[in-house]
């Protein structure tokens, strides 16, 4: 089992659905865990009997919402991590305090997402400033036209937090029409990447390759995109 956590204070919701998506459709069990204050999957998955915490299934990936820990989503499924089926567990992560509390550090991979806005920056690094003990993170940026400068000024205002960089870093260009796609699909409860931007599509294969290269190589990732473009999705 995998486990990889997706932590910052931007919106990270459409990345780990489609995420998951692409490993669904190689067969993979994955489940979300959305750990975060505002827990925007209660309201953009849908879910038949939503109650303070559950475990609801939507385009064949499981999402858990309410859960503080990750023993408390073993005790509701009956399992021990030891037995737990699933192959890929995404967590998306927006506090220090759940940070500590799904053992993140453990996670095979963490990555800090954020786009170039101050909120998003600083909130997110702010997560980092009082752990326990540094945390390796890759760099996923979302940003209008990214350059050098500002992966420096991230840098300089994650200088004194508790952060140490890999060197694989992902960038996605911050689209409006992407957003516009984003807010269409929630309406009708439906994950869209046909009208995303090919920009978009090419840095989600990039990240996926990023993520499970031993397995999904990029060129494969952009095969399954195409394939889900076909099927509507």
């Amino acid at each position: 089992m995998k486990k990889i956590g997706f932590i910052g204070a931007y919106d990270k919701a459409n990345l780990i659905m489609c995420i998951a998506k692409i490993l669904s459709m190689k067969n993979k069990r994955v489940l979300i865990v959305d750990t975060t204050a505002e827990q925007k999957f209660r309201y953009i998955v849908p879910t038949l009997e939503p109650t303070i915490t559950y475990i609801t299934t939507w385009e064949e990936i499981d999402v858990a919402v309410g859960f503080g820990k990750m023993e408390h989503i073993y005790d509701y499924i009956g399992v021990s991590e030891q037995t737990v089926e699933y192959d890929v567990i995404l967590m998306n992560i927006d506090s220090p305090n759940t940070l500590e509390n799904m053992k993140a550090y453990d996670n095979d991979i963490n990555c800090f997402v954020t786009a170039m806005d101050l909120y998003s920056i600083r909130k997110g690094i702010e997560i980092f400033n009082n752990i326990k003990k540094p945390m390796r993170l890759v760099k996923i940026i979302f940003s209008r036209q990214m350059n050098e400068a500002d992966n420096q000024y991230i840098d300089y205002l994650a200088s004194e937090a508790r952060m140490q960089w890999d060197e694989k870093q992902i960038f996605f260009p911050l689209i409006l029409d992407d957003k516009y796609v984003e807010m269409d699909n929630q309406l009708i409860y439906r994950l869209g990447l046909k009208s995303m931007s090919s920009l978009y599509k090419d840095s989600l294969a990039q990240l996926t390759e990023m993520l499970f290269g031993n397995e999904i190589k990029e060129q494969d990732a952009k095969k399954m995109i195409k394939a889900l473009e076909r099927n509507g999705i």
